[in-house]
């Protein structure tokens, strides 16, 4: 399946996405919920600003859960050590965690530009 190409401004979004994902895989001691927060937050206020803000973050949480899928099957595929597949346990926990999130928000975004509209 091939999934849509990501604007700048998603790719950006993207970005910001992986390294939290990245971060909370390798931190066993970092909170999961706070970090979400924070960068929901930044791209919430990005989108709020895009005419097509929902949409992008619709696309957003499908690549997050995409790369999530891809993630575990490598993981499956793959002999790791315990503390590997903790690792990449932790990253598609943060992908899943974001990409719903975003889809939430999106929906959020979408109902209030409707009601504006109105």
């Amino acid at each position: 399946m091939t999934l849509p190409r990501l604007t700048g401004l998603e790719y950006h979004w993207f970005g910001k996405s992986h390294s939290l994902a990245s971060a909370y895989s390798n931190h066993r001691g970092m909170e999961l919920d706070p970090a979400v927060a924070n960068v929901v937050l930044m791209i919430t206020n990005d989108a709020r600003s895009c005419y097509t803000g929902p949409q992008s973050l619709r696309r957003l949480a499908e690549r997050l859960d995409n790369e999530a899928d891809d993630a575990v099957f490598m993981e499956s595929l793959a002999e790791h050590s315990d503390s590997k597949q903790v690792e990449v346990s932790r990253r598609v926990e943060a992908m899943r965690c974001l990409s719903s999130c975003f889809l939430v928000t999106a929906d959020e975004l979408q109902a209030a530009k409707e009601q504006s509209v109105i």
